[in-house]
């Protein structure tokens, strides 16, 4: 038995408003230049990996079928890179 879902015909999750979230805490052990997947509601890492795909399907395995992915940047990278 296959324990990854089908997920292409499932409906994402309906988010009322866009709203902006401080993800530092929840990412600040997570590995640069790394695919992550967080659960739905943001709070926890539930799978890490070299590709997105890689990410989302450990996301599936940890029973989180609709996880928000990120991309962290490589050291020196990203929109504060140049802040000390």
């Amino acid at each position: 038995m296959n324990p990854v879902r089908d997920m292409s015909k499932e409906k994402p999750a309906k988010r009322e408003a866009t709203v902006i979230r401080d993800l530092s805490t929840v990412l600040k052990e997570a590995p640069a230049g790394a695919w992550v997947a967080l659960s739905a509601d943001e709070t926890r890492i539930v799978g890490t990996g070299s590709t997105m795909q890689a990410a989302a399907l450990q996301a599936q395995l940890n029973h989180e079928y609709h996880p928000v992915l990120v991309k962290m940047p490589l050291p020196g990278e990203g929109l504060a890179a140049g802040v000390r």
